[in-house]
């Protein structure tokens, strides 16, 4: 993965519906299939998994707290050099969201969820939308995929890349709130006050019974 793939890659792994294990996902920064391999020589692997885990973390605090964040993207230049500006500079999220994609590819929990979820779909497909047309897709499938892309930009219209990125990082947060929804503390039973009946029925007062041992001080 190169880096901006990397970085959707990343948040693709953060929204799965459970978490996944930096042992589970790290192969497949290095490797499509997920296969160890050695890496480069004179590649500085602790280095490299430092920089990686420091991205992700970074990543997860902003989709925990439902943070916006800054996707790692290169602008596009045309032949004089030139940065692509309106439309078609958008085409720039497309090794952000081919990294997501692959997340969804490695770990099939989040595209699972979302075949399931018309809300989870809209919100997954607000960052898919950005993917570039199959390489080995036949003229129908290529006429299909166009259809959908101007369904897209008839029902969600993006005016540069700007607005795409702040369109894609809220799409991401508003996954985050269907799969990994911040729960509240709970209690594994109901509070019980000091002046309440023991729960152990003693019919003592919580306080003079079990909830002694509660007390500042008590042993």
């Amino acid at each position: 993965l190169d880096v901006a793939m990397l970085d959707g890659f990343l948040v693709g792994i953060l929204l799965q519906p459970e978490s996944v294990p930096r042992t589970a996902w790290m192969p497949y920064v290095f490797d499509a299939q997920g296969s160890a391999i050695p890496l480069p020589a004179g590649m500085d692997a602790a280095r490299l998994d430092d920089l990686i885990m420091r991205r992700y973390n970074e990543l997860a605090a902003c989709v925990a707290a439902r943070e916006p964040f800054d996707p790692i993207v290169f602008e596009l230049e045309d032949e004089a050099g030139r940065v692509l500006t309106g439309k078609a500079g958008i085409a720039a999220l497309e090794p952000w969201a081919v990294g997501f994609a692959n997340a969804l590819s490695a770990f099939p929990a989040l595209q699972a969820a979302y075949e399931r979820d018309d809300e989870l779909a809209a919100a997954v497909v607000g960052v898919l939308r950005h993917l570039p047309p199959a390489e080995n897709a036949d003229e129908g499938e290529r006429a299909e995929y166009e259809a959908q892309q101007r369904d897209l930009d008839r029902d969600a219209p993006l005016a540069d890349l700007d607005d795409a990125i702040d369109e894609l990082v809220a799409c991401v947060l508003d996954a985050a709130e269907i799969t990994r929804p911040n729960r509240p503390l709970t209690r594994d039973a109901p509070k019980v006050g000091r002046n309440d009946p023991c729960p152990c029925g003693s019919g003592r007062k919580y306080k003079a019974c079990h909830g002694r041992s509660q007390e500042p001080g008590s042993g």
